[in-house]
């Protein structure tokens, strides 16, 4: 039972590198199983909102410093390093520039305040992290990605459908978290421990559902084809990682772990949801989506072993 509860808790990557590996090298034809890909995402902030009361949110909203920050981080987080991304994407590689700027696009992960908690962050922070990125993101996604990927003319029709898809896909799962704090707390409160665990399992569900059924994008091509869109998403998590590197000189650790944990693990199953829906079929745009688990996770552990909140612990806000 410790084994268990430490691949889905400080052990996570393990599980997650090898859902990874075994989707991306099993043979056989796993189309089917597209459809659960979304619901894989919903289960991840599902379970995720289970340890958010509603209330910590209406909490928050009249903490003038938190909000203060949150717009700031949020700016950074949504504009800033998707920016630095592409640009840097667009330098070395540009077919793969589109990719890489749609997953440094996504808001923060739904799984950030797990990992922000296991980090020993400002779990509130993290929270409202997600809550304004994913807001925001209906709006900056479809409009980032009308201007810097080809292909026809944007209308806002077009817009508008992806914005309401993005919404819906993280509106549902939480009101209906929501919903079930309402009725029944008690249960909620007994599983509080199991929670977290619960998103992290859905997290790996989530990574080994979207490669296998994404995969006949790439079929056929040989292995070193993908290790070009490994290195771009490893550039652009780097560029993050420095990033937040910067900040530990003005923030303290605890605040710091929470944009890492943000920056660092965005929510990339929502950029394969994105991008199997409104650019099926196009390597180019969903690979990166994929492939950017390999430093994500990499680089929250990293965060957790050396560059987390058990150093700096004098940093000042």
């Amino acid at each position: 039972m410790n084994l268990l509860i430490s691949l889905l808790g400080p052990r996570f990557w393990i599980p997650a590198y090898l859902a990874l590996i075994f989707a991306m090298f099993v043979p056989g034809d796993f189309a089917w199983v597209k459809p659960s890909v979304k619901y894989a995402l919903g289960g991840i902030l599902f379970f995720t909102a289970l340890k958010i009361p509603f209330g910590d949110v209406v909490g928050g909203l009249t903490d003038r410093a938190l909000l203060a920050r949150c717009g700031w981080m949020t700016a950074a987080k949504l504009l800033l390093l998707p920016a630095l991304a592409y640009a840097a994407t667009w330098l070395i590689a540009p077919d793969w520039a589109p990719g890489v700027a749609l997953v440094a696009l996504m808001p923060a992960g739904l799984s950030s305040v797990a990992l922000t908690d296991l980090h020993h962050g400002d779990r509130v922070l993290a929270l409202f992290l997600i809550i304004i990125t994913s807001a925001l993101a209906p709006l900056t996604v479809p409009c980032a990605m009308a201007l810097i990927h080809p292909g026809p003319a944007p209308d806002i029709a077009r817009l508008v459908d992806q914005a309401v898809y993005i919404l819906t896909m993280l509106a549902v799962p939480f009101a209906a978290a929501q919903a079930v704090r309402l009725l029944a707390p008690r249960v909620v409160a007994a599983g509080m421990a199991w929670w977290g665990r619960c998103s992290i399992l859905f997290l790996v569900v989530m990574i080994l559902v979207s490669v296998l059924a994404n995969r006949p994008g790439w079929a056929g091509w040989p292995v070193s084809a993908m290790l070009a869109p490994l290195a771009l998403a490893c550039l652009a998590s780097l560029i993050a990682l420095g990033a937040t590197l910067l900040l530990r000189r003005w923030l303290a650790a605890s605040a710091v772990t929470a944009f890492a944990c943000a920056a660092l693990y965005m929510n990339n199953g929502l950029s394969i949801v994105y991008a199997t829906e409104f650019h099926p079929g196009d390597a180019h745009v969903i690979l990166p989506c994929v492939l950017m688990q390999v430093p994500m996770v990499a680089m929250v552990v990293l965060w957790g072993r050396w560059a987390g909140p058990h150093q700096d612990e004098e940093a000042t806000t």
